[in-house]
């Protein structure tokens, strides 16, 4: 398996570079390639120019002996008209997931122009609260204490990755989920039925776990 540096070497060579100084200035309209270690987007103005993309991509690669995986590669339209279009056609509009996110279309706070917004992707959600719960059964054995401790550390971090703009609502169910898997095993540790919910929640307010924030403007640029 190779690492991700060399994963990120390898395609800014053999993918990066390429689109810029070749691809790219074959294009009559906007494009652009937005690259993390080997899951990357491309973005195209005019639909003919993507399709083509998605042939010469594959292409390119092949000369350095990789692969577009084909059940994740796709052409979609998004944008500004992509929700009106898909609505005379009887559709939603598409999303697409990447990085741990689900990009769809909205818009704005006062409701008009358009606005792309996230959202934790399911997969990505169901496994890193999967994560949480191994954890959960491991950390029996801690004191109560500690187990506590790094639960808010975990939390802390699933809020500072996921903690985008619009994406409140995600990072807030996420918080709920991980605080009834905590009330779930910290009631398994001592006699059935020994610390209820009315318990609980004053433990939380002593011990509070960290609330749930936006930390990342998408728009400022800036950490709140």
């Amino acid at each position: 398996m190779i690492s991700p540096l060399l994963a990120n070497i390898y395609l800014h060579y053999s993918l990066d570079l390429w689109f810029e100084k070749v691809y790219r200035k074959s294009c009559t309209g906007y494009a652009r390639l937005i690259r993390y270690v080997d899951d990357f987007v491309v973005c195209f103005q005019y639909k003919p120019e993507a399709e083509q993309c998605r042939v010469e991509l594959g292409k390119r690669l092949g000369k350095f002996g990789l692969e577009v995986e084909p059940t994740k590669t796709r052409v979609m339209e998004f944008g500004r008209f992509a929700v009106q279009n898909a609505k005379r056609r009887g559709e939603r509009a598409a999303t697409f997931d990447f990085l741990g996110f689900t990009h769809y279309c909205g818009t704005k706070r006062d409701g008009k122009g358009f606005r792309m917004k996230r959202v934790t992707a399911r997969k990505r959600f169901n496994a890193k609260l999967k994560i949480f719960k191994e954890w959960l059964k491991k950390a029996r054995i801690l004191k109560t204490r500690e187990l506590w401790e790094t639960a808010k550390a975990k939390l802390r971090g699933h809020y500072n990755y996921y903690g985008v703009t619009d994406n409140l609502r995600g990072i807030a169910r996420f918080g709920q989920e991980v605080k009834e898997l905590l009330f779930k095993w910290l009631n398994r540790r001592g006699k059935r039925g020994c610390l209820n919910w009315q318990k609980f929640n004053e433990m939380m307010k002593r011990f509070p776990l960290p609330k749930p924030r936006i930390r990342v403007s998408m728009f400022r640029f800036s950490v709140n």
